[in-house]
């Protein structure tokens, strides 16, 4: 058999490698349109630094990317949050307060904390403990807003869920799905209140959080790069640079792979095709044999984003930095999404006498501020350091990146729409749909994607849901 996989990000790469490893004769032929592997990836290490240009870490409740780490001999590299930080911050009226402990992206577990935080006021403290007394409502599906204004009330979800949440998938939480992005939420809806049966989960499993679990997450000293590099050394022969396709066409044997390389043009008979590509580009190259599948595809939401990651000298900085970073509420209309304190959450990002700090900006409620230049960025990432952490010092390094409709967002009915799509690809022998698309969003997700197409040897199916 042989395969053909588009796209040398993550998910291909991830999928390559599966072939290889259960075959090492498997006829395969990786094709990336751009001059490296590893996508969006990305890990720059200059002058005792490392600075991540793309996804920082990766989340150990899912076991895919640990697994896959582990099996190409990282595992003992694996790198924790640092103990000496813990929590965040949430800009609240101007100010950084500590989000309460216990909150869990979404809802409290430890109403006493919630009502000892200044990030409510009394009337929103009141509103969420009326969750003890909510009756339940059994829903396969529901939008993040919907769910928090419902339990808790709109101020918890305004100056607290709405952040964090925004921090993870930057989409309107009115339409954002729970069910395919956070679906404990909604199986904690049970009579005595969410906040009850998440706190039971939580000391079941010996988990306390505060924000978005930051304990649960693991990077790699040289940054997560150190992962896609291991998997492109594996994959390097079989991987061409520059190859763009150009069209697909089904074929009695499997499909016609037509692509350009520096201006040479190919054509690849494949019995299996991967397709690890964003779903707007797997829109474009099925359109003309599954207009249906392409239209399906073309309908999902996407976002984009930006970051500007400086560097300074710790002593600079007014405010020790005692947390893994901040998030800015929508509400508080500032253009800077939140903020991660890469030196304070991990060991090894930059010298001991030096704070580095990555500022993203997006999200449902700037949706267009990726597009200002790069000096426009950088001033809007400083005047709100200046403001949040009394930074007025000019940064000593700073890198600005920008990612595209790189974001997917999973509005209410995603899970009934990749069904939908699942079942179009079912009805065409020989393809696969890999990535970020369908069933999550994180490393370990798209890790898992990959796992599956190749598991299954012709067809994704359904993933569990997961948080």
């Amino acid at each position: 058999m042989s395969t053909v996989v588009v796209g040398g990000g993550l998910g291909g790469l991830a999928c390559a490698h599966r072939l290889l490893a259960n075959d090492p004769r498997h006829e395969l032929l990786l094709l990336e349109a751009s001059d490296r592997l590893g996508g969006l990836v990305t890990t720059e290490c200059v002058d005792g630094y490392v600075i991540e240009r793309g996804p920082e870490s990766m989340i150990t409740t899912k076991p895919a990317g640990v697994a896959l780490a582990h099996e190409l001999g990282l595992g003992p590299r694996l790198l924790r949050t640092r103990a000496s930080a813990s929590g965040a911050y949430v800009v609240t009226r101007g100010r950084l307060e500590r989000i309460p402990a216990g909150f869990s992206i979404l809802a409290p577990t430890d109403f006493p904390a919630l009502l000892r935080s200044p990030v409510l006021s009394p009337a929103g403290k009141l509103r969420a403990l009326a969750d003890m007394v909510i009756p339940a409502r059994v829903r396969e599906d529901d939008s993040l807003a919907a769910f928090v204004r419902r339990r808790f009330g709109q101020e918890v979800l305004d100056r607290l869920a709405q952040p964090l949440a925004g921090g993870i998938y930057g989409a309107d939480p009115e339409v954002l799905s729970l069910r395919s992005t956070m679906p404990r939420f909604l199986d904690a809806e049970q009579p005595g209140g969410v906040a009850r049966s998440l706190a039971r989960a939580a000391r079941e499993s010996g988990e306390v959080s505060s924000g978005a679990r930051y304990g649960l997450f693991v990077s790699l000293p040289r940054g997560m790069q150190e992962l896609t590099d291991t998997l492109s050394e594996r994959v390097r022969g079989h991987a061409r640079l520059g190859a763009r396709v150009t069209s697909l066409e089904p074929d009695a044997a499997g499909y016609r792979v037509r692509w350009e390389e520096r201006g040479v043009a190919h054509d690849t008979l494949a019995s299996r095709l991967v397709l690890a590509l964003p779903s707007q580009h797997v829109a474009r190259l099925v359109e003309p044999f599954a207009p249906g599948l392409s239209n399906e595809l073309a309908g999902f939401s996407v976002g984009s984003a930006a970051a500007v990651t400086l560097a300074l000298p710790l002593s600079a900085v007014p405010r020790p930095l005692d947390a893994y970073g901040f998030v800015v509420p929508a509400v508080e209309r500032r253009p800077v999404l939140a903020c991660t304190f890469s030196s304070a959450k991990w060991d090894g990002r930059a010298p001991d006498d030096v704070a580095l700090l990555r500022v993203f900006f997006g999200g449902y409620a700037n949706p267009r501020v990726h597009l200002e230049s790069d000096e426009r960025l950088l001033s809007l990432a400083r005047d709100g350091l200046r403001e949040w952490l009394g930074i007025t010092r000019q940064p000593e390094l700073v890198r600005v990146d920008r990612y595209l409709d790189a974001m997917p967002r999973y509005h209410v009915g995603h899970a009934q729409r990749v069904a939908r799509i699942e079942a179009q690809v079912a009805r065409l022998p020989g393809l696969q749909l890999v990535g970020g698309a369908y069933h999550g969003v994180g490393m370990p997700d798209v890790i898992a994607s990959a796992e599956r197409a190749v598991e299954l040897g012709g067809h994704p199916r359904p993933a569990e849901s997961s948080s």
